[in-house]
C-alpha cells in the first residue's frame, strides 16, 4: 500500500465526472497521490462510458475499465482530500460525515480558493498534497467560495461530455500548477 496521500474524487453514479477526475489527476500527479473515486448512488455493474471515453481521449486520457465504487464513511475517513463535483454530493458527505468534512471540497471551490491562497508548502508534490486540503480549509474561513456545480453529462449529447471534461482538465490543471502537484 503506498503512502502517498488519498485523494478521492465523488460524482453521482461514479460513471462519468468522477472517473474522469479520477483518471486525469492520476495522470497528472504520478505517484504523488493515490486517487480513487465514487459515487453518492454507485452505478455499480456499469462502466464508464463511451461519450465520456471520447471527451478523455481529447485531452490524451485514455479511461481503463472502471469498476463503480459506492461512497462510504470508510472511504471518506482515509481521504486526505475530497474534491466533489456538485453542492448535492456535498451534502450527501456532510450527512455521512456528521457535519462539513474539512477536508471536502468542491472541484470549482477548490479552483477559486486556490487562487486567493498561498500555495500549499512542501519538499515534494507528496508533501504539498497533504498540505493543500488545510491550506484551502483555511482560505475557505478566511473568506468562502461558492460551491459552484460540475454539470452532470449523462443523458446529453457528445458536446456536453467535451464541455464537462474541459471543465474538469481546466480545473484540475489549476490545482496541478498552484500547488505544485505535477509527477512528470
Amino acid at each position: 500500500m503506498s503512502n502517498a496521500p488519498r485523494v478521492v474524487m465523488v460524482c453521482t453514479g461514479n460513471i462519468c465526472r468522477s472517473p474522469a477526475m479520477h483518471y486525469y489527476a492520476r495522470e497528472r500527479w504520478g505517484n504523488a497521490a493515490e486517487v480513487a473515486s465514487a459515487g453518492i448512488y454507485a452505478e455499480v455493474g456499469l462502466d464508464v462510458p463511451q461519450p465520456m471515453r471520447a471527451a478523455a481521449v481529447r485531452h490524451g486520457l485514455t479511461i481503463p475499465r472502471h469498476r463503480p465504487t459506492q461512497l462510504d464513511y470508510g472511504i471518506l475517513s482515509r481521504a486526505d482530500l475530497v474534491l466533489v463535483a456538485t453542492q448535492q454530493h456535498a451534502r450527501w458527505i456532510e450527512q455521512e460525515w456528521g457535519g462539513r468534512a474539512p477536508h471536502m471540497f468542491g472541484l470549482k471551490e477548490a479552483v477559486e480558493l486556490a487562487g486567493r491562497a498561498d500555495a500549499p508548502v512542501g519538499a515534494s508534490p507528496e508533501s504539498r498534497l497533504e498540505a493543500l486540503a488545510g491550506t484551502l480549509d483555511h482560505a475557505r474561513l478566511d473568506d468562502p467560495a461558492p460551491l459552484r456545480s460540475l454539470d452532470d453529462p449523462w443523458g446529453h449529447a457528445q458536446d456536453t461530455f467535451d464541455r464537462v471534461m474541459d471543465e474538469i482538465v481546466d480545473d484540475l490543471d489549476a490545482l496541478t500548477e498552484w500547488a505544485g502537484l505535477a509527477d512528470r
